[in-house]
């Protein structure tokens, strides 16, 4: 590995983002846009720190060629700093009312409430020729990657779902990353605000995760902590297969098709029960392009209704205090398979026939079953017909 230190203005680094795009803040292991949004306080008091000559941690970068004479740089560490400066510096939020002034040459001036082309020349100047300490790591690999940015911010104020980004290796974190901007976890879950910002969305999918792997591979989990989702992070790294990748993306889509808008009731204690509850809906013989599924997913979307409607009240037990225990958690898991079972008439949801839900993707009509009425009669095509009976159609 090799380390430089780079001698660029936030002038210079503005630059490279807007015009030469040779700044990228997303590589995989970094964390979510967004940490400081609402903290303009945290904002400002960057911007006092560069005006008063206060020190500002470094900004670690990995260099890359991209050609014989140009460079990619992808900030590992700083990310948040930087956008912070240049969204004051394109005018995107004023200063802070309580931003202390500042001395420049023995002058002082006031930076409360001021916008960018408000402060005074002096200050504006000082803001864009003011040099970040930047380092520039080369010839790193993925390894080296991950273990640098652990270091980094073993000891910053990271949640650990955030560290466990790191712990999944590169590969796993863009892939972990491209999940959670799909639509399902983006538009349809019921996060909030500041659980985006702790990374509350990536924690419940490497719950689910772990809930499919002790499904499928054996995973043996102690309970759906944020520690323990650190243990299985580090238990993936060059060890989630492709199938597996491919099953969860399919699981996503699938749930995408079940839940056409934002849906209240998939909250973080609930969405790595219902993605398994996915799993068991969609079956082990199913093809996403024909839409052939054990149960479509609108008829999904019915039991789930139903069953939040009907069954909640023995549900609500196992989410209070607690609900992170394994015990709590696998009986989360059985009442969610019991009315599934029960509302399709499933004996084992294993053994169940396959449907084709092409007809599940327009709007349900007065003829299906309501959310809460009791499963078809067997004779419908809704439990009754096999997928070699679909295919022949």
């Amino acid at each position: 590995m090799i380390r430089t230190t780079l001698n660029w203005t936030v002038k210079n680094l503005k630059n490279m983002n807007d015009d030469r795009h040779t700044l990228d803040f997303s590589h995989p292991i970094q964390r979510q846009s967004g940490q400081w949004d609402g903290d303009r306080l945290k904002k400002s008091l960057l911007v006092h720190s560069i005006l008063a000559n206060y020190p500002v941690p470094p900004v670690y970068c990995l260099k890359e060629a991209v050609s014989e004479k140009d460079y990619s740089y992808s900030v590992l560490d700083g990310k948040q700093r930087l956008t912070a400066i240049f969204d004051y510096v394109d005018g995107r939020y004023p200063l802070d009312a309580e931003t202390p002034s500042v001395s420049i040459d023995g002058t002082a001036y006031e930076l409360g409430g001021k916008y960018f082309t408000d402060l005074d020349l002096e200050c504006q100047q000082e803001i864009l020729r003011f040099k970040f300490t930047i380092y520039g790591f080369e010839d790193a690999d993925d390894d080296l990657i991950e273990e640098i940015f652990f270091r980094l911010n073993n000891s910053a104020p990271l949640s650990k779902p955030q560290k466990s980004m790191a712990l999944t290796g590169v590969r796993n974190a863009a892939f972990i990353k491209s999940i959670l901007s799909d639509r399902f976890f983006s538009e349809i879950c019921q996060f909030s605000a500041l659980q985006r910002r702790k990374s509350d969305d990536m924690c419940t999918l490497l719950q689910s995760m772990m809930l499919l792997d002790g499904r499928h591979g054996g995973y043996e989990f102690s309970s759906i902590s944020a520690d323990e989702t650190m243990r299985y992070a580090a238990y993936i790294k060059n060890n989630y297969s492709e199938e597996q990748k491919e099953r969860l993306f399919d699981i996503i889509g699938y749930l995408e098709k079940a839940f056409p808008e934002k849906e209240k009731l998939l909250k973080k204690i609930n969405i790595p029960i219902v993605i398994l509850m996915a799993d068991t809906a969609m079956g082990t013989e199913y093809d996403c392009i024909r839409n052939i599924y054990r149960v479509g997913p609108m008829y999904f979307r019915q039991w789930f209704a139903y069953f939040f409607d009907e069954c909640y009240d023995s549900y609500k037990e196992y989410c209070s205090s607690g609900s992170i225990k394994k015990e709590k958690t696998l009986k989360r898991i059985e009442l969610m398979e019991l009315s599934f079972k029960e509302y399709f008439e499933l004996d084992n949801p294993d053994e169940a026939g396959q449907e084709n839900a092409g007809a599940d993707e327009s709007p349900l009509t007065d003829d299906r079953p309501a959310a809460d009425s009791p499963p078809v009669e067997s004779g419908t095509d809704r439990t009754d017909k096999t997928r070699e009976e679909t295919e022949a159609e």
